[in-house]
Parts: structure tokens; sequence; C-alpha cells
């Protein structure tokens, strides 16, 4: 899991070539003002989801992980907290048939981080995420959701 901000003062690391393209899309000023819906950056293997969600209470959000793809989650306004905890040996969840997204209905040691505008995380598949909850008041957000093949990362 990562979680930074595009804002942030340039570091002297280097994201995989497949994370860095998502990101450059991400800040460009014109990604936030796209409509909702689904735009392609490399097909099947690098998409974006763009998202307008009302968060709500973390006991109402399922947690999920993903089995071929790397959510990349980034936040143009509001504010989300997202849960996220490490997918441990052993652990099992509801795995619809012909999707992505594995549920969990039980989390251990699940932590929390708020995202602002201008933020992001990055879930890999052995990450467990509960994305658009909030600890307060619930909130319209207008977010983006990068799917990017894990086998591109590899």
């Amino acid at each position: 899991m990562i979680y930074a901000s595009l804002n942030a003062k340039k570091g002297n690391y280097q994201y995989p070539a497949a994370i860095a393209t998502a990101l450059e899309f991400l800040a460009k000023p014109e990604t936030a003002e796209l409509p909702v819906g689904r735009y392609e950056l490399d097909g099947d293997n690098i998409f974006v989801l763009i998202q307008d969600q009302t968060t709500a209470p973390v006991e109402n959000k399922r947690a999920e992980s993903h089995r071929n793809y790397i959510d990349i989650q980034y936040l143009f306004t509001g504010k989300e907290v997202q849960g996220y905890a490490p997918l441990l040996p052993g652990v099992t969840g509801e795995e619809p048939a012909g999707k992505d997204n594995i549920f969990y209905a039980d989390v251990e040691n699940e932590q929390f981080v708020t995202l602002h505008p201008g933020e992001f995380t990055v879930f890999f598949t052995n990450d467990i995420h509960r994305p658009n909850c909030t600890m307060d008041e619930p909130v319209n957000i207008h977010k983006a959701v990068v799917k990017i093949k894990e086998s591109l990362i590899k």
C-alpha cells in the first residue's frame, strides 16, 4: 500500500512505468473535469473509472481486495477515509464469480488514512482496502480509480 500526494515535493524515487503513466494522467488538470465513466489508457491493462460517490460510515462499507488489478485511488474533491490491511495467509472472503473483487466481512488490524484532494493510495493485490468511508458526516466526493493489471508491475 502506498499513500502519497501528487502535490508533494518530488522525491528521489521512481514508480513502475504503469503507475507512473497513471499518475501523469491524474496530474493533468483536465482529468478532474471528465464526466463519470471509464477511460482507457491502455485497453484493459490500464483504465480509469471516474466516480462521484457519497462517503458512508465504515461499518456500511465492504472491505475488498482484487485478484488481478492494482487500484490507484485518487481524490479530486471532498474528504475520504479509506481502511487498509495486509491480506494475511488463511484469510478468505466472498469471491463473486467472474469478478475481480474479493469481499471480506472481518478485517484484522485495519488501519485508516484520510485522503484530501490531490492525495492518492495504491492498493496491490495483497492489500485489503475499504474505500469511500467517513468518520464524520457523509460527503460527496469526486475521485478516480485507476485499474492496472498486476502483471504490468511484476
